[in-house]
């Protein structure tokens, strides 16, 4: 197998596991920041749908509020408690931003779906984004320059379109899907190196042990994962942290990534300047991957053309 295919088949691999499950995800766009830094106004949020039963305390739940004036109005917390009265059940709420807890209780049927996962900046491509200017330069960068870019090449490729030129490209074509590949190992080895050493200090937290907690004496925000209830803390650079903690790692990536990732195993994170490290290897497989044009190929059959075979 080309390398080409097999990096396109380990990064498609994780939508085929989620194929079968799409029918029961929503999308959700982030409009306040009562849940940062979990996640971000502009956000879309991925909401799977789920039994009320199997929503407990810790899980982030969408739902509609129940003085809403609509059904069209969720909202996106985390449950602190669980109410039972009689066979109903009620979830306390709170924003992981807010002080206070939600003015409300939620019954069980006005809950949508659990929180699983966030793409940041998404949102800002809807219709929901609040903020004119930053649309617009979102859909200039994703839209407009794109499109430009696309025009250009064809109407470059028009105006020196040729028989010969095509015939030429023709050739090019023929010969590019007659070539072998060989795998350069020692430039695949320090690509993945380099690549660890950077991210091993990207992710690795500078922290600071005294009489009063943990302070955070580097340059990025440190997240410290815990067993409770949000199982995070988000530590900015100088502050400290009076508390207990089971793993840190530098907030780099989006926080609900890595809070994900901890819940999923906390092993990822252990290891994720290693994973990243392998993925960026395998993106980059055009500096290590040459080809070259397959002559031996070539030769065989033209001394079978000449033996008549």
């Amino acid at each position: 197998m080309r390398v080409k295919y097999l990096v396109l088949l380990v990064f498609l691999a994780p939508a085929f596991i989620l194929l079968p499950h799409l029918g029961n995800l929503d999308l959700l766009v982030v409009l306040s920041g009562s849940m940062q830094p979990l996640f971000n106004p502009g956000d879309m949020v991925v909401v799977e749908r789920v039994d009320h039963s199997t929503v407990g305390v810790g899980d982030v739940i969408a739902f509609h509020p129940p003085d809403a004036k609509d059904r069209k109005t969720l909202v996106t917390h985390r449950v602190v408690d669980v109410i039972t009265n009689g066979s109903r059940r009620y979830f306390q709420t709170k924003g992981d931003n807010n002080d206070d807890l939600d003015p409300f209780l939620v019954p069980s049927e006005n809950v949508v779906g659990k929180a699983v996962f966030s793409v940041p900046y998404l949102g800002y491509l809807t219709r929901h984004n609040p903020d004119r200017t930053v649309k617009l330069a979102v859909y200039f960068l994703l839209v407009v320059v794109p499109g430009l870019v696309v025009l250009y090449s064809e109407l470059s490729y028009l105006m020196r379109y040729s028989p010969k030129t095509e015939r030429q490209e023709e050739k090019l074509k023929r010969w590019r899907s007659r070539t072998v590949e060989e795998v350069l190992p020692l430039r695949a080895v320090g690509i993945f190196v380099i690549s660890l050493a950077v991210l091993t200090i990207m992710l690795h937290p500078l922290l600071e042990t005294t009489t009063r907690g943990v302070t955070n004496t580097g340059t990025f925000p440190v997240l410290l994962l815990r067993k409770d209830v949000p199982d995070y803390v988000y530590l900015p650079p100088g502050e400290t942290y009076a508390g207990d903690y089971e793993l840190a790692v530098n907030s780099v990536l989006p926080v609900m990534w890595l809070v994900r990732a901890y819940e999923v195993n906390p092993f990822i994170l252990e290891s994720l300047n290693v994973i990243i490290s392998l993925l960026l290897t395998l993106v980059t497989f055009p500096l290590w991957v040459r080809e070259f044009p397959d002559i031996k190929s070539r030769v065989r059959r033209r001394h079978h053309g000449t033996l008549g075979i």
